[in-house]
């Protein structure tokens, strides 16, 4: 038997990678519980599918009081949640520091992976340098590639925290999910794990509902 036959191929991975704001002020109105919900349920969804092209990985960042990984990238069919807490002020800069380094990583993010899908969700504006991280981020190799989405948690989040979200955002304002009532964010996390469920199963993907723009669906990052 050719040795061909034994070689066993590894399924592309499709990275999901959040930001998530969970500094003090989350604890308020329920965001911290809504988005910890939202998190699990997409999590379960992608476990679920069937056959999937791609092999979906979630990894989380959150910043709070200081950033750190909350999970490393994992496929979705092994991951186990566990809520975060929500505390602090709002280290932007430094979860963006994490996100590059991860997304540079080729232990963490392979190379025949697809472009990975970046997500950053948060409720006001960073209590720390996050332009040069940011300028990083956008001019690096890899993680420069992931294409970016924002979701402005609150009615509270004023003009300079949007303007925060719509400088990460790739496609800039039109990249911003506006989440004034908290429920919303359901709204946005539905319509992302719809889109990247669609993406894993080979299917067509559209991922231009408004307000969010659109992207290339199968584009190597590597």
């Amino acid at each position: 038997m050719p040795l061909k036959d034994f070689v066993t191929t590894t399924p592309r991975q499709l990275p999901v990678l959040l930001l998530a704001d969970v500094s003090g002020s989350m604890r308020h109105e329920s965001k911290i519980e809504t988005l910890n919900r939202c998190v699990s349920e997409m999590v379960r969804s992608f476990a679920d599918l069937k056959e999937p092209t791609y092999e979906i990985t979630v990894g989380v960042i959150t910043f709070g009081g200081t950033a750190r990984l909350h999970h490393p990238p994992t496929p979705a069919c092994d991951f186990v949640w566990h809520d975060m807490p929500a505390e602090g002020p709002t280290p932007l800069g430094q979860a963006l520091g994490i996100a590059t380094d991860l997304l540079e990583d080729r232990d963490q993010v392979p190379s025949r992976s697809a472009r990975p899908v970046l997500v950053l969700a948060s409720d006001g504006r960073p209590n720390d340098d996050w332009e040069a991280p940011l300028d990083r981020l956008l001019a690096a190799p890899r993680a420069g590639k992931a294409t970016r989405f924002a979701v402005a948690i609150g009615n509270d989040v004023d003009e300079e925290a949007t303007l925060v979200l719509e400088r990460f955002a790739s496609a800039g304002e039109e990249g911003v999910f506006r989440a004034e009532k908290v429920h919303r964010i359901v709204e946005f996390f539905d319509w992302l794990t719809m889109s990247v469920s669609q993406q894993a199963t080979g299917g067509e993907v559209d991922y231009r509902p408004p307000p969010l723009a659109g992207r290339s669906a199968d584009v190597v990052i590597d």
